[in-house]
C-alpha cells in the first residue's frame, strides 16, 4: 500500500494526527510536540496534503486531488457531525474559456460545466477565448469563482507561473540562509524565462537537485498546457485540474470526537477543542487544568470544576454573545443578552438568556410584527440540540421558535451552535409547524449536512413534537420556575 503523506498544524493536530495515523497515514513535517506525543521520527518529505486551521471552527483541507479526497472522506467519516464544504473547481486550474460578459474593465468568463468567474483587469471583448487559472476557488455557497490571466502549475517543491515574474516563499520558511539559498536557485534556474516562482514550505528540506529537477518538470508541464490551449478548438473546457480544497466545519459534537482522540495520546478534558477555540485566558485554564489531570487529579472532578467556574462568570457578564453558524459557511451574530436565569436539572445546565429588541421587524415563522420593546426569552440547555426563543410583549405570549442546532458551546460570555436549517414554530394558539425543512433536504443533498447530523435533526424534531411543553415557555410564571 502506499502511504499518503500528511502534514497536520494547528488546535486540533494532535487528534487529526492520531485519527490519520490510525487510518495509515504518513505524518510528514511534524512540530518537535507532536513528534514527541507519538514517538515519530524526523520526517521532512514533501506532504501530498495539509489539514490545518482556517479559522477557530474550521480545518482546511488542500492537496493534491486523489490524497485530498481520501483524507477529506476519511475525517468525515470519523468525526462524523461535521460540515463539509468542498469546492467543485480545483484551486489553480486551468482552463480554456470564454469571456461572456463586460463591464468596464472586469469579464465574466465561463470556464466548463455551468461555472462562471470574474477576471478583473480585462480587456478582452465578449466572445473572446482566453486561458485562464482560478486564484480563488467557490469553497462556500455563494463564493465568487475568482479568475487570473496568469497561470501555475503545482508541485511538490515549488509552483510555477506563467505570467509574473514574482519570486515569492511560504510565510513559513523563516530562516534568512534557507530563503536567500532558495532565491538564488531561482535566480540561477529563471533567469531571462519570463518565468515566476513559489516556493511551497517543503522546499526549505528540499535538496538543490531536488528542487532544479521539479523546476524543469514543472516547466515541461507548462510548455504542454499552454500548447494544449492553443490546440483546443472546443471551449470552454478545463485542461489542468489544479489543487483539491476543502473545509470542515467542527460542530460541537465533532470536537467531542476530537477530544476523545486526543485523550488516548495526552491527558485531556472535556471540551478541550471547544475551550482552545475560543483562545485567551480560557487556553491558558485548559492548559493548567490538564497539568492537574497529569498529575493525577481526575478528569471529570476538573472539567466539572472548569465548566461551573465558566459558567458562575455568566452573572456578571453585560453581555452574552449568541454565535449562529449556518450551513452556508455564513456566521450571524444575534441581538446579544443577558442572563435571566442558570439552574441546573437532570444534571444539565439550563441557561436563559433576555434579549430585548430595539427595532421593528418580523418574528421569522410566526409571521408576526416585531416591536421595539419585545422581549426573547432565549432557553439553552447543556447537551441539548435546541435553542429556544420565547417572544413576549409585556406579559403577552407571542409564540415560541425553536431552533434546531448541534448542543451550544458554552463559553465565556458566548454561546455559539451550528444551525441545521429545519426548525419548529409554536404560534400563540398553539399551531406547531415545521419549517424549512427543504433547506434540510438541500445542505443533506449536496453532502454540506452529514447524514449524522441529518438522522439527528430529524429525530430532535420528533422528539420535540412529542413533548412541547419542555421546550417553550409560554407562560409569564414558567420564567420564575427553576424546574
Amino acid at each position: 500500500m502506499v502511504l499518503v503523506n500528511v502534514r497536520v498544524r494547528g488546535i486540533a493536530a494532535t487528534a487529526i494526527t492520531k485519527i490519520l495515523l490510525d487510518k495509515g497515514y504518513r505524518i510528514v513535517q511534524a512540530s518537535n510536540i507532536i513528534r514527541e506525543r507519538f514517538g515519530l521520527e524526523q520526517d521532512t518529505s514533501p506532504a501530498e496534503v495539509t489539514v490545518k486551521d482556517a479559522d477557530v471552527d474550521e480545518l482546511l483541507v488542500i492537496g493534491f486531488h486523489g490524497p485530498a479526497k481520501k483524507v477529506i472522506r476519511d475525517l468525515v467519516d470519523m468525526l462524523k457531525y461535521v460540515f463539509t464544504w468542498i469546492s467543485p473547481i480545483g484551486l489553480h486550474s486551468i482552463h480554456a474559456g470564454i469571456v461572456r460578459e463586460k463591464k468596464t474593465d472586469t469579464c465574466i468568463v465561463e470556464i466548463g460545466n455551468g461555472f462562471k468567474g470574474i477576471l478583473r483587469d480585462c480587456n478582452f471583448e465578449v466572445g473572446k477565448r482566453i486561458v485562464v487559472s482560478v486564484v480563488k476557488a467557490p469553497i462556500k455557497p455563494g463564493e465568487p469563482l475568482v479568475l487570473s490571466r496568469s497561470i501555475r502549475v503545482v508541485g511538490k517543491y515549488i509552483a510555477l507561473i506563467h505570467g509574473s515574474r514574482k519570486i515569492s516563499l511560504s510565510e513559513h520558511i523563516r530562516d534568512q540562509s534557507k530563503r536567500d539559498y532558495l532565491l538564488a536557485i531561482a535566480a540561477s534556474k529563471l533567469i531571462g524565462s519570463g518565468l515566476g516562482i513559489h516556493f511551497r514550505s517543503s522546499s526549505a528540506h528540499a535538496s538543490k537537485e531536488d528542487i532544479e529537477d521539479e523546476i524543469e518538470e514543472l516547466r515541461e508541464k507548462l510548455v504542454e498546457i499552454i500548447e494544449k490551449t492553443k490546440n483546443i478548438d472546443e471551449a470552454p473546457i478545463q485542461v489542468y485540474e489544479g489543487e483539491y480544497i476543502a473545509l470542515l466545519g467542527l460542530t460541537s459534537k465533532a470536537k467531542e470526537i476530537l477530544d476523545e482522540y486526543r485523550a488516548q495520546v495526552t491527558p485531556t478534558i472535556r471540551c478541550h477543542h471547544s475551550y482552545k477555540s475560543f483562545g485567551d485566558t480560557l487556553s491558558e485554564l485548559v492548559d493548567f487544568s490538564e497539568k492537574l489531570v497529569s498529575e493525577g487529579i481526575n478528569e471529570k472532578i476538573v472539567s466539572n470544576v472548569l465548566k461551573k467556574h465558566i459558567l458562575d462568570k455568566y452573572k456578571s457578564y453585560p453581555r452574552i454573545r449568541i454565535i449562529h453558524k449556518k450551513p452556508d459557511g455564513t456566521t450571524l451574530l444575534l441581538t446579544p443578552g443577558t442572563l435571566y436565569k442558570l439552574w441546573i436539572k437532570d444534571n444539565k445546565y439550563h441557561i436563559l438568556v433576555k434579549r430585548v429588541f430595539r427595532t421593528n421587524g418580523v418574528y421569522d415563522g410566526l409571521n408576526l410584527e416585531k416591536k421595539p420593546g419585545d422581549i426573547d426569552y432565549m432557553l439553552v440547555v447543556e447537551n441539548e440540540w435546541f435553542i429556544s426563543h420565547n417572544y413576549y410583549r409585556g406579559e403577552e405570549w407571542l409564540g415560541s421558535y425553536i431552533n434546531i442546532n448541534t448542543p451550544p458551546e458554552i463559553l465565556p460570555n458566548t454561546i455559539k451552535y451550528h444551525d441545521l436549517a429545519a426548525d419548529i414554530v409554536v404560534k400563540n394558539d398553539y399551531t406547531v409547524e415545521v419549517i424549512d425543512k427543504e433547506e434540510l433536504e438541500k445542505y443533506y443533498q449536496r453532502r454540506i449536512i452529514t447524514t449524522h447530523l441529518y438522522i439527528e435533526t430529524l429525530n430532535q424534531i420528533n422528539k420535540i413534537k412529542e413533548n412541547l411543553n419542555k421546550y417553550i415557555i409560554d407562560k409569564p410564571e414558567k420564567l420564575e420556575q427553576n424546574n
